[in-house]
């Protein structure tokens, strides 16, 4: 399905895929629906398992079948799936596919270790992705942010999930598919255990009390930045309050269906200015991609997702590994590469829009 090159002529964007000349990434109406108003979502999971009395392994299906698998998978169109990707990040793609292998021995040696870094991992993958598109909006602010912002803001993303998290950690009351998560005995009691929970603590309300002084001042300055203050406030509410429900998986597909929307959104939008400038080199994933084409980018993450669910079956059938061995096996690998893939693009902003950081390129009011 691959041609050698996917060139349309270069031209100006046109309206339907334009970056917003003001502080929003594409318009006021399309960030606010799926970058960060879409934290309404949230609660959708606790309510089917507590409300309806929807299984826990339904709300996980439904969840996978909609956003989450397909957000997962469409990292692999613009990665693997793009030549000119693989030419200028060959071995960093190459390195990812040790994360599998990886995978599958710790899914039979010891799934609790394997459970723990998806946990950590997962967990700063969700908060990176809010930092980068903060960082999105800073870069489009009217004035430059000076480091110590960024790093209140980093901050105070990164610590919000933790405070109500980590005394569950330790005690073991956080469980993921009934598995708790490895803590080293010396860690899990006694002083020590109080001493990380009073630390995690403090350096949260730390970050919190310095970003919401940071949001006062740029207030009373007229340069509050909204986009970015709307979209730390509620990373805030929703990191900091769902450890508190009982159920921490469903809890977390909550934060899961926004992660994956905010994703989807963001890699379509993405892709939708690379078609335009003739940046995507594979045909296929061209065709399945523009301003015009939402539903064929989502169609073929769905496919994607499909096939790997396929796959999970395939593995459980032929070989007669357990089913849910066989559904780590094959999900975390690529969840894993996700995180890895993504990482490179969140910390080098424009990097996954080819030549240039045109994502970024006006600051509002210039």
């Amino acid at each position: 399905m691959e041609a050698a090159a996917f060139r349309l002529p270069r031209r100006r964007l046109s309206s339907s895929a334009a970056v917003a000349h003001g502080v929003w990434l594409r318009s006021a109406r399309w960030d606010l629906t799926f970058l960060i108003l879409s934290a309404a979502l949230v609660p959708i999971p606790l309510l089917m398992y507590h409300g309806l009395g929807v299984s826990q392994t339904a709300v996980n299906l439904i969840v996978a079948g909609l956003v989450g698998g397909p957000h997962l998978y469409s990292t692999f169109t613009y990665t693997f799936m793009e030549p000119n990707y693989r030419r200028r990040h060959r071995r960093f793609l190459a390195a990812s596919l040790a994360l599998p292998v990886i995978v599958t021995v710790m899914a039979f040696v010891n799934l609790q270790v394997l459970l723990t870094v998806f946990f950590l991992w997962a967990s700063i993958h969700v908060l990176h992705q809010i930092t980068y598109i903060n960082d999105c909006y800073a870069a489009k602010g009217p004035v430059v942010r000076p480091r110590r912002e960024r790093i209140v803001d980093y901050g105070v993303v990164f610590l919000c999930l933790y405070p109500m998290a980590t005394p569950q950690i330790l005690d073991g009351s956080f469980q993921l598919g009934g598995t708790v998560l490895y803590v080293p005995a010396w860690a899990s009691t006694g002083l020590v255990a109080d001493a990380q929970i009073i630390a995690v603590g403090a350096l949260f309300g730390t970050f919190f009390v310095l970003w919401l002084a940071k949001t006062i001042r740029d207030w009373r300055a007229g340069t509050l930045l909204a986009p970015s203050v709307l979209l730390i406030g509620l990373t805030i509410a929703v990191g900091f309050t769902l450890p508190l429900f009982p159920n921490i998986d469903v809890a977390f597909q909550g934060f899961n269906v926004w992660h994956s929307l905010q994703y989807l959104g963001l890699v379509w939008f993405l892709m939708a200015m690379r078609k335009e400038r003739g940046e995507i080199d594979n045909h296929f994933v061209a065709e399945m991609n523009g301003p015009d084409r939402p539903w064929h980018f989502y169609g073929l993450a769905v496919l994607l997702t499909a096939i790997a669910g396929m796959l999970v079956l395939a593995i459980h059938g032929i070989f007669g590994v357990d089913l849910q061995k066989a559904y780590y096996i094959v999900i975390l690998s690529t969840l894993l590469q996700h995180y890895y893939l993504d990482h490179l693009q969140f910390c080098k902003l424009g990097d996954m829009l080819g030549t240039s950081d045109r994502l970024l390129s006006a600051r509002a009011g210039s």
